[in-house]
């Protein structure tokens, strides 16, 4: 149904693509189910744009603080449909560390 990476090792499943973007210190990005997605330096999610511009993303979130990772609900429309995703990010790693798409 969705991507996912591992919380434990940080390792994107084969359906989930990361790479590092130009730019020094720039966070990775992620892609899933054709959104790109990045971390702000405020650890906010952003969609990534084709040109490589970050987007901030409305979302709702929680803390879980056993692991440290922020859980962000963002919606995003695609192409023929809106998408929800379960974006979990690391706030003292500043990364994604699972995306889930939930519809």
């Amino acid at each position: 149904m969705g991507s996912t990476a591992d919380d434990s090792s940080g390792t994107p499943s084969p359906a989930a693509r990361q790479r590092k973007p130009a730019g020094a210190g720039a966070a990775p990005v992620i892609s899933c189910d054709g959104v790109t997605f990045t971390v702000t330096e405020g650890n906010e999610v952003a969609e990534v744009a084709r040109g490589g511009a970050a987007r901030v993303l409305r979302s709702e979130s929680f803390l879980d603080a056993g692991t440290g990772t922020r859980r962000h609900f963002v919606d995003v429309q695609g192409e023929a449909e809106a998408m929800l995703f379960l974006v979990s990010v690391r706030e003292d790693q500043r990364r994604i560390v699972a995306i889930r798409r939930v519809s």
